[in-house]
């Protein structure tokens, strides 16, 4: 392991000697960066080249939360067991997941069938390592102080309390800040990343407690938020440091069957109706002068494959408007993208107000289409009910009642071809069923109980999660996955 330089501290502090010899408080009283970075170095034990650490908690999913602006679904960490090389970067994680709300609200998948295993992996020479070595900045105060040493733009400011704010630069420019204590202690660890949703999200972890291997130490108790809500809340158990980490190949975790493939040969539905598929789907409709396409999904990069798609289906007609099912993060992502060609937002008149502020945010760490091209957000709000005609189609917007999916989710009816678009509330499986599930997701009951409240005539439905194998899914397929 090769030894770290440190010819740029001895540049902007007192030698090293001296800073050996002096209390902690006195070293950072100068907030010098060198020596505020020094002091939080002594004061987790010396050097931390590797760690391994386990323990329990709590997990959050962004944006996948039941109120549009609140919270994320929480969920039990029943293990977390974790190795890192921090100056590789490599990193192995495994965890077992279960559920903690009950009954369920939100998305994230819920509500499990059994605890779920995850074990991810970044090996040596990955591209994921400049990401990794943002995440271990952000979660560990030796991934931040690693990164501090290394970097070429680094600061500090006093703080109330003798307390000091270093900041360094991540790999891509983006600034970290670190609040250090007098006794060298890091209190807290805070940046911001680029979101699709969110835009330049803050990201804070804070500290407390303290946990020893040997003759180092860490935190025992990390709390991370992202966006202004907790995404984990770790208590640390045990730790080692400073001991082999070997992380022989790359693993993420499998995506399970039922998720389809990225994308798949766009079919039509009816006459100037077209869904264009894949594990995120939106449906593509032909009103005449223009068209209007039911969900923005995933991403920027998917949704303006969305839109390439449909002028190659509906030549020569501007997408008027983009229908958001419901303000999930995986399913709004997208909506900047079709703003950006002039489209209104079409969605629940309670997801609104919320877009209107997040989808407003700047966008400085990954600037998209409308940073570059900005134009104002245009919104329908539908309360009940709404419907959009054109071109001999209709689209019948209704808000579902009673979903604890999320609030303020639509479907799209149209009433032609009898099709019926949804999001979350039923996902088929990767081959259809022969028996009802051992488990019936209460989503999908409610959804079939919306469906004969609103007494539609639904011959087939069109999952924004598309049938993985790309088969036909009609009303008998959900009867029997509500246990109908």
């Amino acid at each position: 392991m090769s030894a770290r330089p440190r010819s740029w501290i001895l540049s902007v502090s007192l030698p090293l000697l001296a800073l050996v010899c002096v209390p902690p408080l006195q070293a950072a009283s100068r907030c010098e960066p060198g020596a505020v970075i020094a002091a939080a170095e002594r004061a987790q034990g010396g050097e931390i080249h590797t760690l391994r650490f386990s323990g329990s908690g709590h997990d959050y999913v962004v944006g996948q939360g039941y109120q549009p602006g609140g919270g994320w679904p929480k969920f039990n960490v029943d293990t977390y067991e974790r190795s890192v090389d921090l100056e590789v970067p490599v990193s192995s994680l495994r965890t077992v997941r279960s559920q903690a709300n009950h009954p369920p609200r939100g998305g994230a998948r819920q509500p499990f069938e059994h605890p779920e295993e995850a074990i991810s992996a970044v090996a040596v020479g990955s591209s994921r390592a400049a990401v990794l070595r943002r995440e271990l900045a952000l979660l560990l105060p030796a991934g931040f102080i690693q990164v501090a040493i290394h970097s070429k733009q680094v600061s500090a400011r006093e703080l109330s309390g003798g307390a000091c704010a270093v900041t360094a630069a991540l790999d891509d420019g983006a600034p970290i800040t670190a609040d250090v204590a007098r006794d060298g202690s890091v209190l807290r660890i805070q940046s911001k990343a680029a979101d699709d949703v969110l835009g330049d999200a803050v990201v804070e972890t804070r500290f407390s407690g303290r946990i020893r291997g040997g003759s180092r130490e860490m935190p025992a108790h990390i709390v991370q938020n992202y966006g202004g809500f907790p995404v984990l809340d770790l208590e640390v158990k045990e730790v080692s440091f400073n001991e082999p980490v070997s992380v022989a190949a790359e693993a993420v975790p499998s995506l399970p069957d039922w998720v389809a493939p990225a994308s798949l040969p766009a079919e039509k539905l009816a006459d100037g109706v077209f869904v264009i598929p894949g594990r995120y789907s939106s449906v593509a409709v032909d009103m005449g002068d223009f068209m209007t396409v039911i969900e923005g999904p995933q991403s920027e990069a998917r949704s303006l494959y969305i839109i390439g798609e449909a002028r190659k289906l509906i030549p020569g007609k501007p997408i008027r408007y983009v229908v958001n099912t419901h303000a999930h993060f995986d399913h709004t992502a997208g909506l900047r993208t079709f703003a950006a060609e002039g489209a209104t937002i079409v969605t629940q008149e309670g997801n609104v107000s919320f877009f209107k502020d997040v989808l407003n945010r700047p966008r400085t760490l990954r600037p998209d289409m409308l940073s570059r091209s900005p134009r104002p957000l245009q919104f329908m709000a539908v309360r009940e009910t709404a419907t959009l005609e054109g071109g001999g189609h209709e689209i019948r917007l209704y808000t579902l009642h009673g979903l604890d999916h999320t609030r303020n989710m639509l479907i799209a009816y149209l009433p032609g071809p009898k099709l019926l678009v949804e999001a979350d509330a039923f996902t088929p499986p990767a081959r259809a069923r022969t028996a009802p599930p051992a488990s019936i997701n209460p989503y999908t009951v409610q959804l079939l109980d919306n469906i004969g409240r609103l007494g539609l005539d639904v011959d087939r439905l069109i999952s924004i999660h598309y049938a993985a194998d790309g088969r036909r899914v009609g009303m008998d397929e959900l009867r029997l996955a509500a246990g109908r």
